[in-house]
């Protein structure tokens, strides 16, 4: 179904209930799509400002989403692990000074000048102590691999397999112990791996969050939100209107402030000012680190409820450009989840997608099953009742043959 840009979008709310400056500036969303294609993952360049001279440079965000306010509040992402799948980051940047930035990667990955400094810009938008979203969260960082980088043969497993695919990574955060994961890059897998890893993250109540791209196209079909129970984010400006330069598509759940970010140019360490939805994912991924601490006891299921039903479209409705609308911050902490069913409300969007919901279910039960290697991490245990498993070698899973606990429930 295709659907019209939204004609109007409300702004963020402080975690005091005050609208932002956006509000008064401007709240219609532009219906004019943008005709310049931009690289995908890219993120796009603005004019550098005169004061973002400092090694440490101020940013919009802070003060769009009220951040200072919710860290007098206490709201700071404490107790909370979130997983960064992206290039290497450089933790001696000034602004990751006393973050908690672990890196748990698979092998090493040589990446390019720019892919590094995109990815040290991921982290810092979630976790720096002095512009992070959540400042005090534990960031586990693993290496992947892109059109601009190479691992080296590192990644190369001697059975032929790759260490570095979405797959295997997220799989790996999950298993670490991250209760949220955020992505910034194109994904270009569809493979029955990647399906049952993100199913493994579902039923294990992880959230993964993932930019929609940079093209002003419908990009969902090279992007992760394109997968059940991931949360696609798009990208909206300061004062509220869709951005030119984000893609939209089916896998889009919510929206964020997309730039101005203050960076660096790779290369000549010159101050550069960019956009994308590359800044929008993380942006989200550290509110619902806020989110994580305010509700621990509330489910993913709960979290994914909360986040579809204060986003900030009319009513909550759901469109293929900003999902159901701008995260609020204000609301994701001043919201109880546990008013909202256990249930997943993106397990099946528009246009079908995977895994199913029985297929969440079939992995936390035990009884999903291939005959394709390395579908399943180690620490999957089959429990169904195909004998074959017990000496096929598809995967590095135990065999408990018949102990499921679906077949015990009344």
């Amino acid at each position: 179904m295709t659907h019209a840009r939204p004609s109007a979008q409300p702004v963020p709310r402080s975690p005091f209930g005050f609208v932002g400056r956006a509000g008064r500036a401007a709240r219609a969303l532009t219906t004019a799509a943008s005709a310049l294609a931009l690289a995908v993952g890219a993120l796009t360049l603005a004019p550098a400002p005169a004061h973002a001279d400092d090694a440490v440079p101020s940013q919009e965000y802070f003060s769009y989403y009220y951040l200072d306010s919710a860290r007098e509040k206490g709201y700071t992402g404490k107790g909370v692990t979130i997983a960064l799948i992206a290039g290497p980051v450089d933790t001696s940047d000034p602004a990751l000074q006393g973050a908690s930035i672990t890196d748990k990667s698979r092998c090493t990955i040589e990446a390019s000048p720019s892919e590094a400094r995109h990815s040290t810009d991921m982290a810092i938008i979630l976790v720096s102590p002095i512009t992070g979203v959540a400042p005090d969260a534990t960031l586990y960082t693993y290496q992947t691999g892109t059109e601009e980088s190479k691992s080296g043969g590192s990644c190369d497993a001697p059975d032929g397999r790759q260490l570095d695919t979405y797959g295997n990574l997220i799989n790996q955060a999950v298993d670490d112990g991250a209760q949220i994961i955020s992505v910034s890059q194109s994904v270009f897998d569809g493979s029955a791996q990647l399906k049952w890893a993100i199913a493994h993250a579902l039923s294990k109540g992880v959230l993964i969050v993932a930019s929609a791209g940079n093209s002003s196209s419908n990009e969902n079909t090279t992007h992760l939100g394109r997968w059940s129970g991931v949360i696609g984010v798009s990208a909206i400006n300061s004062d509220g209107t869709f951005a030119s330069y984000s893609s939209w598509g089916e896998g889009v759940v919510t929206t964020a402030f997309g730039g101005p970010f203050n960076s660096f140019d790779p290369t000549t360490k010159a101050p550069k000012r960019v956009n994308g939805t590359s800044v929008a994912a993380p942006i989200v991924a550290g509110m619902l680190a806020l989110t994580r601490q305010k509700w621990p006891d509330a489910t993913g299921n709960q979290i994914l409820q909360l986040l579809a039903n204060t986003s900030l479209n009319p009513n909550h409705a759901w469109d293929q450009y900003t999902g159901y609308g701008a995260a609020s911050l204000a609301d994701l902490i001043h919201t109880d989840p546990s008013q909202y069913p256990d249930e997943n409300p993106i397990i099946s969007k528009p246009g079908g997608s995977e895994p199913s919901a029985q297929d969440v279910q079939d992995y936390a039960d035990g009884v999903a099953y291939s005959n394709s290697d390395s579908v399943f991490p180690a620490s999957y245990v089959y429990r169904g009742t195909e004998e074959i498993t017990a000496y096929a070698p598809y995967g590095e899973f135990s065999v408990h043959l018949g102990t499921s606990p679906r077949y015990h429930r009344k």
